[in-house]
């Protein structure tokens, strides 16, 4: 369990670090946001719309946020057919829990963080969103509205492991990693169990 864990921990640190989207990805424009120009006009674009989000990002601020112990009973019970191997509540006020479906060679890996309090992990998505960066070679980022939710793929076919992550009700960070496509994965999502979170 402990191995899953830090492979869990090591994929979503990579993802984390990664420099951004593919040039497909494209910004309000419909063009591809790779170059000095239209990087700075996603940036602007991102501030003009700051003023509307920030009674979103204040209220978060004021918001006391859940505990990774308090988060646990959130994850879904099954994910593609597969029961819940794992779960793990992160220490030291991490706002974050995360568990392991199937096989541990073939893990599904489902975490939610919540958003509420002094982490900017709202704002910085939707940031990411409207960037959309390219990332490293043989990966690539998928921005796509879906069902409402605006979406980021994180793809590494190489690898062949895929992420989506999205934010519910404007505060939890859902994440779904797999070796699946991202179609799929979000096909995955139990929104039923994320209503308990509203």
């Amino acid at each position: 369990m402990k191995t899953n864990v830090i492979y869990l921990l090591i994929a979503l640190f990579l993802g984390a670090c990664q420099d951004g989207p593919k040039a497909e990805n494209k910004d309000d424009l419909g063009q591809p946001a790779t170059s000095v120009v239209e990087m700075a006009k996603a940036k602007e674009n991102i501030k003009e719309q700051e003023p509307s989000n920030k009674d979103v990002w204040k209220a978060l601020k004021s918001t006391t946020p859940l505990s990774s112990e308090q988060l646990l009973p959130y994850l879904p019970k099954m994910i593609n057919g597969h029961k819940m191997a794992n779960q793990y509540a992160y220490p030291g006020g991490g706002q974050m829990a995360t568990g392991g479906y199937g096989p541990a060679d073939n893990q599904y890996n489902f975490s939610i963080e919540d958003g509420a309090g002094s982490k900017a992990i709202v704002k910085n998505f939707f940031n990411s969103y409207k960037l959309r960066l390219q990332g490293p070679v043989e990966t690539e980022y998928i921005y796509l509205e879906r069902d409402g939710y605006e979406t980021i793929a994180f793809l590494q076919p190489k690898i062949s492991r895929n992420q989506i992550s999205f934010i519910y009700n404007n505060r939890f960070r859902i994440s779904l990693e797999g070796p699946d496509k991202a179609i799929d994965l979000w096909s995955y999502i139990d929104f039923e169990n994320l209503k308990k979170l509203d």
